[in-house]
């Protein structure tokens, strides 16, 4: 993994991203698409959700902490670096993925996948409201493309597998949000000083805390008791794949800002639809496919119109 912190394409550029940097685009994509088929592998064999979350954040936190202090990178422990773990550890780890573990058994991977299309308007969204971009007809034009694309899904009970699902499957929106939050917060706050290899392992860290503190408020522990099996498979998993997303993470939106970070999205929703189908044999309706066009084309427009302005700050 490199890690050093000066080597980086132009923050805030919306043109010419390296091929390191669309390599780990796609590379990210996939990580996050392959997490929520985890999720599914893992509540579909019983493993309870919140220790599920808790064994990723802590395996993954202590793993990516050792390599750091190998390499002779472990960060400071000041006041900038605690803040940016306890936030991401919350809006990007933490709170989406207990909610997406929750959700897993209850709404299909592909679905849960679409909501992740939302991601890219809603990072435009915070930098119109946060004043950090100006505001583009075509991009607002995009936004309301991404708006219809849920409408499509939501509205017409037959584009759900079973009915009564549209309430979960807005409930899994939530989880875009917080990650659109994170984007914009790590550009801001980010220690330029500090290597994405630390950053990442405080993120899980700062996670595995969180969930601690709800396992412990709700009296729910699983420590990979019973036979070996599927979901012990997938916890074990869900650490590797962890470590590799949000490194990635933070290493895009270090090489190249929030925007262009935003559209791994593009690449998560096509993989997390061709995971479910190839996994779990779901079959999205027609209602689903257009969705997808509606959403991509909104997120065309969002991520190449005009230039973002700097988010660093």
């Amino acid at each position: 993994m490199p890690d050093d912190p000066r080597a980086a394409d132009e923050p805030g550029s919306a043109t010419r991203p390296s091929f390191l940097t669309i390599g780990m685009l796609f590379a990210l994509g996939v990580s996050f698409a392959l997490a929520i088929s985890l999720n599914r592998f893992a509540a579909d064999d019983g493993v309870p959700f919140l220790p599920y979350v808790f064994w990723q954040s802590l395996g993954g936190g202590v793993a990516l902490m050792l390599m750091a202090a190998a390499l002779r990178r472990l960060p400071p422990i000041d006041f900038r670096h605690v803040r940016i773990f306890l936030v991401t550890g919350a809006l990007n780890l933490s709170f989406p993925y207990m909610l997406l573990a929750y959700l897993a058994a209850k709404v299909p991977a592909s679905l849960l996948t679409l909501g992740l299309s939302l991601v890219p308007v809603m990072i435009y969204a915070l930098a119109l409201t946060l004043r950090l971009d100006r505001f583009h007809m075509l991009r607002f034009s995009g936004i309301l493309l991404g708006l219809a694309g849920i409408l499509v899904v939501l509205l017409p009970q037959a584009s759900l597998p079973a009915p009564g699902m549209a309430g979960w499957v807005a409930l899994g929106l939530l989880p875009s949000l917080s990650y659109a939050v994170n984007a914009v917060l790590v550009a801001r706050w980010r220690p330029q000083e500090t290597g994405s290899l630390p950053l990442a392992g405080g993120l899980m860290l700062a996670s595995a805390g969180y969930v601690l503190i709800v396992m412990a408020a709700t009296g729910e522990w699983w420590a990979f008791s019973g036979a070996f099996g599927i979901g012990h498979g997938a916890t074990i998993g869900a650490m590797a794949n962890n470590c590799v997303s949000f490194y990635l993470v933070f290493e895009v939106i270090r090489r190249a800002g929030p925007v262009i970070f935003s559209t791994v999205n593009y690449i998560a929703t096509l993989s997390g639809m061709g995971f479910g189908m190839w996994f779990f044999g779901e079959a999205p309706s027609a209602y689903i496919w257009g969705a997808v066009v509606l959403m991509f084309a909104g997120l065309f427009l969002v991520t190449t119109t005009g230039r973002q302005k700097g988010v660093t700050g």
